[in-house]
């Protein structure tokens, strides 16, 4: 038959059937022209069945629904030729801002930019709550030592080297994002002249085997040829078939070549049904699912098969489709159910954040625990799991909130302390200023009393900057001393009872070394106290004996109270109170007490200071099993500090009922 013959026939209408057991819908066949478009969609239309040649419906999956078109993110990988290494898990939210801006940078050097979707889609969100807990952080531990916090100068480039990269990611992946496009308008533009070429053909006047060669040729190029945009891809593959089937039906290829077409059509589509069932295989269910889809754009691709082979292998094809699909609808339905328990865990988390942003603190010891509060809902949160897409940003944001507002407040707190205490330093620098002025005075008397007045002055004052606190307090107490030594050295030779008030201490002591114990702890205890109370009666001795004396007194006495059947801490306090005792008797001894008590309180500020430091720091070491031990070890060291913190308040309360 020579292609005059051919084209008679596909010029002249003729009518087909479509599929045995499909409805059959008759539409007349006309030639295609030169000014046929791409939109022309096809000219056998279905009813309501397809056959299973065309069928690409699939079990629908709420999150996700099947399609059987391949999206520019899927096909990627098949249009760049770099190929991807598998990206690594990294843990961002356990790492520093540094760290994050290291492993993002090593992540643009050795992937493509096409592998980095996931991993950097909330990665910002993620570093700016790691960036502003460390700015939190050294912002506490700057204002622990007294600073202003407007005095503070945050010294971390992380966050511009962080948007930097990000910036360079967005640009590289717009910029792929282009050259998709690009090549897939370059690609439409070639299958169309292909369409083109196909059309011709029926119109050559040339021998079978040279047209049907040309046919083969045209065929290679369109599947050698990339994707085209999304928007007419559907569109392109329908007419393209459309002009296939016009060459094989229409033209009258022979049935031998036709048949070894054919055959190798039904080789590929069985290709792909035995790659579908490796997936049932699959551990990665969303990998499967991905993956399927990109088996569909295959099998659209591939030309037609025997009649009678078409609903067999079609159907084998779909039975895959169903299982893989079933899977992923099932995968995803209890990835919606855990979501949905991590956002409640996410919301109660939220709710004790609001409770702590909004309740009042008066003192450092309450935001203390209230910030380790805080910092425990931040790690518990980091561990709380992940939520759905559409809410992750929504219950982010009202967590940070609630956390911003807490150390807003804090930081406003310490504010007005910072700024009390710049009072109390001013105050305490007018009593240093009033005790230098009257220091070398020797109006003892008169002296002896303002001085005293001051010091219930500087007592009733709160606290200084601790970064001033140690030095004003010296000054003033060096300024009292000034004054009371010159006192002591003036009187030291004016009083002839103190050799007699010596000898009445020693026969004391050796009153003291000469008691022996009852047995009745309450008995022994308040006869050693009589002791410490003769003592206090007995009036001064010589300066140069006072120390040797009292320290020979308080050995004796606190030896007979280590024989006592007490424990440490009793103990302790006792040996205190027996300290206490031998203070002098006489106008300099309030004072003598006051510079106790000072010492005191600046002991225990101290260790209420360690204490919180060692909470702080537990809060941030991450659990694992070689930071346990070094979690034990401050749990040992708070817990041995809080004793001696609750010995020294009580020995405050034995040395202000003195006053």
């Amino acid at each position: 038959m020579s292609f005059s013959d051919f084209l008679t026939i596909f010029v002249n209408p003729i009518t087909i059937e479509i599929g045995d057991k499909h409805r059959s819908s008759r539409k007349t066949i006309r030639n295609w022209n030169d000014t046929d478009t791409l939109n022309t969609r096809q000219t056998m239309e279905q009813e309501k069945n397809l056959t299973p040649e065309e069928e690409t419906n699939q079990p629908a999956i709420s999150e996700t629904p099947v399609t059987t078109e391949t999206t520019q993110e899927e096909v990627t990988g098949q249009e760049i030729k770099n190929e991807q290494k598998a990206i690594p898990e990294i843990d961002f939210p356990t790492l520093s801002s540094t760290e994050i801006v290291q492993q993002v940078q090593k992540l643009l050097n050795d992937y493509p930019v096409t592998a980095l979707k996931e991993v950097m889609e909330n990665l910002p969100a993620v570093f700016e709550s790691i960036y502003q807990k460390e700015y939190e952080q050294a912002l506490v531990a700057f204002t622990a030592d007294g600073d202003l916090p407007e005095n503070f100068e945050y010294k971390n480039d992380s966050k511009e080297r962080f948007n930097s990269l990000y910036k360079q990611y967005k640009d590289k992946k717009n910029a792929l994002a282009r050259q998709i496009e690009a090549e897939r308008e370059a690609n439409l533009k070639i299958k169309l002249e292909i369409i083109e070429e196909l059309k011709a053909l029926v119109q050559k006047e040339e021998t079978l085997n040279k047209t049907y060669q040309e046919f083969r040729d045209l065929q290679e190029r369109w599947h050698n040829t990339g994707l085209v945009p999304q928007a007419q891809a559907n569109a392109l593959l329908e007419t393209y078939h459309h002009h296939v089937e016009n060459f094989f039906n229409y033209v009258k290829i022979n049935k031998e070549l036709r048949d070894l077409d054919l055959k190798r059509n039904l080789d590929a589509k069985l290709s792909l049904c035995e790659e579908a069932e490796k997936l049932l295989e699959a551990n990665d269910v969303a990998n499967s699912f991905k993956q399927l889809q990109l088996l569909h754009a295959q099998w659209k691709e591939i030309g037609p098969i025997h009649k009678d082979q078409k609903e067999e292998v079609w159907e084998r094809f779909k039975n895959a489709t169903s299982q893989i699909n079933e899977k992923h609808h099932k995968f995803f339905e209890s990835l919606k159910i855990e979501q949905e328990n991590n956002l409640k865990i996410k919301e109660e988390i939220c709710e004790k954040a609001s409770a702590l942003a909004e309740k009042e603190y008066k003192t450092y010891a309450e935001w203390d625990a209230a910030t380790k509060a805080i910092l425990d809902l931040q790690e518990e949160w980091k561990h709380s799991g992940t939520v759905a897409q559409k809410e992750r940003n929504r219950i982010f944001k009202k967590f940070r909130t609630f956390c911003d507002t807490f150390f807003n407040r804090k930081r406003e707190f310490h504010k007005k302390q910072n700024e009390e205490q710049e009072k109390n330093l001013q105050l305490k620098t007018e009593l240093c200023e009033k005790v230098e002025a009257i220091k070398d005075s020797t109006d003892w008397k008169a002296t002896t009393d303002k001085i005293i007045e001051y010091q219930k002055e500087w007592k009733k004052i709160g606290p200084a900057p601790k970064k001033y606190s140690n030095k004003i307090w010296a000054r003033f107490r060096n300024a009292c001393d000034f004054f009371f030594e010159n006192k002591h050295a003036f009187f030291k030779d004016i009083d002839s009872t103190y050799e007699k008030n010596l000898e009445l201490k020693k026969a004391l002591i050796e009153e003291v070394d000469q008691f022996t114990l009852s047995g009745n702890n309450e008995e022994d205890i308040n006869r050693l106290k009589a002791f410490q109370t003769r003592w206090a009666q007995i009036g001064f001795v010589p300066i140069k004996a006072k120390d040797a004396i009292q320290e020979e007194f308080r050995n004796a006495i606190n030896g007979w109270f280590d024989k006592l059947n007490l424990d440490e801490f009793d103990r302790d306090l006792e040996r205190f109170r027996a300290k206490l005792s031998t203070l002098d008797s006489g106008e300099n001894k309030e004072y003598k007490i006051i510079n106790e008590r000072e010492k005191l309180t600046t002991k225990i500020r101290q260790l209420e200071t360690d204490i919180h430091t060692w909470e702080n720091n537990i809060g941030f070491i991450t659990k694992s099993n070689k930071s346990s031990g070094l979690i034990s070890d401050l749990e040992s060291k708070i817990e041995k500090t809080k004793q001696r913190l609750v010995l020294l308040q009580e020995k405050l309360k034995a040395l202000d009922n003195l006053i």
